[in-house]
Order: structure tokens, then C-alpha cells, then sequence
């Protein structure tokens, strides 16, 4: 670990990720707040955002495929930042009238175009920092700069809702969610003092004359034909769709079935980041992952979700939220620091950004079931936890076939 404290380029690219990730989090409970203050349907409103942010991902994952490897990653980081800052900053104004008591009720449809902007702007901001780390950072201390990572945005994650959901009910929504503008601002300054050499881009001279469109189609082969690169990516998207119906279903299982209110629902969060802390300990003191441990990840997590439906006590929902803490955290940096050590520079960035792309598709689904539909509208929450243990069992044992066949 002395490596990469003594890294300065890393530690401010590390410090500008909590900084993300504690505005993200005071931002998702200042609209939750704002859900529960003003009669919307918190359950269903929290699937509508969740689906802004996600759907640019999925519609622009081919574009980011294109053009992301021609950029230097470092630039794109910092203009994504600039433009989110901008619009938080406008979502606050749209939400001025209403959070100042001058209308009662008004429609949120701005306020999800504006994060869904946000989401726009992430769909090239998240596979250039992951592929930005390998820039950075040795190949032997890319696993412990993912385990840092992981820990630090999960801490600063459910730490950023437990602290957002207590200032989201006293000083207010509208500074919960400034707090996000405010984080955007942090981290350009701690990019903008990163020094660092340009690295490897497909070339824009090269791109111009074969086309945008086929370098879309060279990732697409590039990935489908790497051994292990494709098995990590849709392994990458089956979590993402499990944590999507799981980050809204859980809402409405703290409410009803726990009797939770905003500020409740972060400190039982904050359970998952005890889960995340212990998982990466005990990741980091294995000497050797094995290529099956992301099957037997998903697996105890059906087994939480099975466990969790049944459970209506507070304290005994926290023990098994800490085990869905730590598998989602670990699963992270597995197949981060495997996508990173293994897949070329070059090419980096097109793998990471078709990742993006898949994980967007499954969470679209998630989130649009949960609000488009009138199944999961009305399935109590415990029902919709347990058959979504009972498919993640079954998912894990179709991947792990899946994976095997691919490696032969």
C-alpha cells in the first residue's frame, strides 16, 4: 500500500472519487426527502430517477465505444465534472418554487432531464476513470488501488446517506443537493493537478478515415474474442440488474415493512458499508482470486435476499444488509482489476464503455419494471426479494456454465 500512498497522481484521483461519491449520495437522499415531504410515491419516483441516470448509458454506450479511445481520459474526467456541476445547479433552480412552499405539487419531469444528463455525462466519465487507473497506477497494484477505490466510495457512499438523509430532514433538500454541485467543483481541482504523460488512443487521423462506426464494430470483436473480457462484462451486467431492482424494492421494505423514514433508511445503508469494509479485507488477504468466486458472490447474495424477505425486525435486516454490503463491493473490484490487468491500453477504454453499456441495459429494465409496470407497483416488497434471491441463484449457475464454455 506504500505504493500507491506515495502515488500522488492516484491519491488525487482516489480523493476525487469520494468526493463524487459523498455529493451522489447527499443528492439521492435530498430527492428521497423530497419524495416523502411532498406526497409522491417514494418507491416509484426513486425507480424514475434511477432510470434518467441509467438510460443515456445504455443509448450511448456505442458512441462512447466510438470516440473514447481518441481522448485523453484525464480531460474527459474534468469537462464531465464542469458540465455536471452545471447541471445540478440547474435541477436546484427548476426545484426552487416548490421546495420554497410557492406550489404544492409540481412536476418532476425537468428534474429527471436534468439527471438524466447527468447520466449522459457519466456514460463516458465512468469507463475513462476506469480505464484511466492502469495509467496511473503499476500492473502489480492495480488489485489494492481497485480494493482502495471500493472501500472508500462504499464509506463514503453509505456514509454520504446516512449524513444526507439527517441534513436532508433538517437544513433542508435544496443543500443536500447542492452538496453535489459542490462535490463536482472538489473534484476538478484535485484533475487538474494530476500530472501525467499522454497515453495510447487509437488515433484521430486513423478514426476519420475508417469511420466512427467501425471502430465500434472492432471493440465489439476485440471484446467478443478476448478469453475472459466478455464472461466479466455480462457477469458485470447481471449485478447490475439485480442491484437495480434491489436499489428501489429495498426502499419500500424499510418503509412499510420496517416502518423506516428517510433518515432511518441511510443509517441502515450504512450497514452495507460494514459489510463493504469487511468483504475487502477479506478479499485483500487472499493471495490468489479464484475465477469462480464471483458465482459463489452471487449466490450468498441470493441467499441474503432470500433471508432478507422474510425478516421484519430492523436489527436482523442490518446483519444481512452488511452481507449485501460486502458482496457488491467485492464483485467490483474482481472484475475491475481483471478487465484492467488483461485488456490492452488501447483498447481499454471501448471494453470499459461496452460494460457500461450492458450494465445500463439491465438497470434500464430494472427500474422501468418497477414504475412502467403494475406487477411490481404492487408486490410487496418482501415477495419481490425473494424471488429475486430465487433468480440470482438461478443466474449464478447458468453464468458459471456459461463462463466455463467460453474459456474451452
Amino acid at each position: 500500500m506504500k505504493e500507491l500512498w506515495g502515488n500522488v497522481n492516484f491519491r488525487r484521483l482516489w480523493l476525487s472519487q469520494i468526493a463524487l461519491a459523498l455529493g451522489d449520495a447527499f443528492m439521492q437522499m435530498g430527492f428521497l426527502e423530497l419524495f416523502s415531504a411532498h406526497g409522491y410515491d417514494p418507491r416509484v419516483e426513486t425507480a424514475k430517477m434511477f432510470f434518467a441516470v441509467s438510460l443515456p448509458g445504455l443509448v450511448l454506450g456505442p458512441v462512447a465505444m466510438m470516440y473514447l479511445d481518441r481522448w485523453q481520459r484525464r480531460t474527459v474526467l474534468m469537462v464531465s465534472d464542469v458540465v455536471r456541476a452545471g447541471i445540478v445547479a440547474g435541477i436546484i433552480v427548476w426545484l426552487l418554487p416548490l421546495l420554497a412552499g410557492h406550489v404544492d405539487q409540481r412536476n418532476l419531469l425537468l428534474a429527471y432531464l436534468g439527471i438524466g444528463l447527468i447520466g449522459v455525462v457519466a456514460a463516458f466519465y465512468l469507463p475513462a476513470r476506469s480505464a484511466l487507473l492502469p495509467n496511473l497506477v503499476a500492473p502489480e497494484n492495480l488489485v489494492k488501488a481497485n480494493t482502495l477505490f471500493a472501500t472508500s466510495v462504499a464509506i463514503a457512499t453509505v456514509g454520504g446517506r446516512a449524513l444526507g438523509g439527517l441534513v436532508a430532514e433538517t437544513a433542508g433538500v435544496t443543500w443536500a443537493v447542492a452538496a453535489n454541485g459542490f462535490a463536482y467543483v472538489a473534484s476538478v481541482s484535485l484533475l487538474w493537478r494530476i500530472q501525467m504523460n499522454p497515453h495510447a488512443t487509437t488515433g484521430a487521423a486513423t478514426s476519420m478515415k475508417t469511420g466512427g462506426w467501425t471502430e465500434f464494430k472492432t471493440g465489439l470483436a476485440y471484446l467478443w474474442k478476448h478469453p475472459t473480457a466478455m464472461p466479466l462484462v455480462l457477469l458485470s451486467a447481471v449485478f447490475a440488474f439485480l442491484l437495480g431492482l434491489l436499489a428501489v424494492v429495498f426502499i419500500g421494505y424499510a418503509r412499510d415493512t420496517l416502518g423506516l423514514r428517510t433518515g432511518g433508511i441511510g443509517y441502515l445503508v450504512a450497514a452495507a458499508g460494514i459489510g463493504a469494509g469487511v468483504g475487502i479485507c477479506l478479499l485483500s488477504k487472499s493471495a490468489k482470486q479464484s475465477d469462480w468466486l464471483p458465482f459463489a458472490q452471487l449466490l450468498l447474495a441470493a441467499g441474503a435476499l432470500i433471508a432478507l424477505s422474510y425478516i421484519t425486525s430492523v436489527w436482523l435486516a442490518a446483519l444481512v444488509v452488511v452481507v449485501l454490503g460486502g458482496v457488491a463491493a467485492t464483485v467490483v473490484i474482481y472484475i475491475d482489476a481483471r478487465l484492467q490487468a488483461q485488456v490492452e491500453d488501447v483498447r481499454r477504454g471501448a471494453v470499459f464503455a461496452a460494460r457500461g453499456m450492458l450494465t445500463s441495459l439491465t438497470m434500464v429494465v430494472a427500474f422501468w419494471l418497477q414504475f412502467g409496470t403494475t406487477l411490481l407497483k404492487r408486490t410487496p416488497a418482501p415477495l419481490v426479494l425473494f424471488w429475486l434471491g430465487v433468480g440470482a441463484a438461478g443466474i449464478a449457475v447458468l453464468m458459471l456454465t456459461l463462463s466455463r464454455a467460453k474459456r474451452a
